[in-house]
């Protein structure tokens, strides 16, 4: 599956190349693009990131997904502050990933700064509302909306993507599938439904955990080198990555020569949830389920 367009603006390319782009393909994924592209070529030539580079990578990526869930509750709940502390805590990267690289993170954060974003984090925990979950559950009672299948990167095979033929629309093992929060809560038991009211349900307690591990990546971080210069092998080289970033799976496939992008494939959690957005008539079901369609791509 290509991105019509756009890999040819990747051919020849350096894979220096791959954040500053993967960063701009969508607002909300900027973080999990960039950083799938930049593990996609560390595979390939299997290089080593530090831990420090892992926990910076981690907490941006936490960071992301706090953002995506509070803009997407936004229209059932103001959840404006929430979104801008995800907005902060995903900076540790810079804007636009500028400090994420092949081999780790250029720069660290200081002491000053943790202590900011821990503090935060915190301030975030006390605007999670618990008592949202439970007036799901009374909505879902009153108006019925349909169960999900469910795909996530933990579980994710590519070679069970088909496309049926029509435009912008995926099947997952000859499924419609949803991908993002609902399926990450359900795989780690925090909701025990599929139902599409449960989407809701799901991103406000996501946001809890992503701030929780956040809070627990920054106070093991240290300041030392979250860096390590990679080694570039010669010859040709594929690697191919599937992470949870904030709108879903996010999977990058890239074929390299060296340092020089030779093929490049993406494949996001839009093309699947297009599918289920095509697949519901009900105009609830539509709105919760809120897709970004500028962020998608075939």
């Amino acid at each position: 599956m290509k991105i019509r367009g756009f890999e040819t603006s990747m051919m020849g390319r350096d894979i220096d190349f791959i954040p500053p782009a993967m960063s701009r393909l969508c607002c909300l994924n900027e973080i999990s693009h960039a950083l799938a592209g930049v593990m996609a070529v560390e595979k390939a030539h299997n290089i080593t990131v530090p831990n420090e580079g892992q926990y910076l990578r981690e907490i941006a990526r936490l960071g992301e997904i706090v953002e995506v869930d509070a803009i997407k509750l936004k229209e059932f709940k103001n959840t404006d502050e929430l979104a801008d502390i995800g907005s902060k805590i995903k900076s540790v990267l810079g804007k636009k990933a500028k400090y994420l690289t092949v081999g780790g993170v250029l720069e660290n954060i200081s002491d000053k700064r943790k202590e900011k974003l821990i503090n935060l984090a915190k301030e975030g925990l006390n605007l999670v509302d618990k008592d949202f979950v439970k007036l799901v559950d009374e909505r879902k009672a009153k108006i019925p909306l349909p169960d999900v299948e469910l795909i996530e990167a933990y579980n994710f095979d590519v070679n069970k993507v088909e496309i049926n033929g029509l435009p912008k629309t995926s099947l997952y093992d000859g499924k419609v599938v949803y991908s993002g929060s609902l399926a990450r809560m359900y795989k780690e038991g925090l909701i025990n439904s599929k139902n599409l009211w449960d989407v809701l349900s799901a991103r406000m307690i996501e946001i809890e955990i992503c701030l929780n591990k956040i809070i627990e990546l920054l106070n093991k971080l240290k300041l030392t080198q979250p860096y390590m210069e990679p080694i570039i092998k010669d010859g040709k080289a594929v690697g191919e990555v599937v992470i949870e970033g904030g709108e879903g799976i996010v999977y990058h496939k890239v074929e390299l020569l060296g340092r020089e992008i030779l093929d490049y494939t993406i494949l996001t959690s839009e093309n699947f949830n297009k599918a289920v957005l095509d697949s519901v008539d009900n105009d609830e079901a539509k709105r919760i389920i809120q897709l970004c369609e500028r962020c998608y791509y075939l």
